[in-house]
């Protein structure tokens, strides 16, 4: 069964399965360690049980009053995962974990 969890610092090592893929926007490590330290509960990563990542999602809140909103960052499924059903999950996860 696919577990979402929490982004670990040492996911950064371990998802190049996901980031190596043409279409996914890649970004450097501080990057990513500012998601992961900034925003923990919106950077989520789709874990398989063989412990290979699948997917992830990096997402933040933002604006103020009646402009606060989530954002999505960037969204990216590994080519041999994608049409699952993953992406729409994260997302899901991701609106709901905003506006809570």
């Amino acid at each position: 069964m696919t577990t979402l969890r929490p982004f670990d610092v040492m996911d950064l090592f371990r998802f190049n399965n996901v980031n190596l893929d043409i279409n996914t926007e890649t970004y450097g490590f501080q990057f990513y360690f500012h998601y992961m330290m900034n925003f923990p509960e919106y950077y989520q990563v789709a874990e398989h049980p063989n412990g290979e990542i699948m997917g992830y999602i990096m997402g933040k809140i933002e604006g103020r009053d009646e402009n606060w909103h989530g954002h999505v960052t960037a969204v990216s499924i590994a080519p041999d995962y994608r049409r699952l059903g993953l992406a729409a999950y994260m997302m899901d996860f991701l609106e709901k974990t905003s506006e809570a």
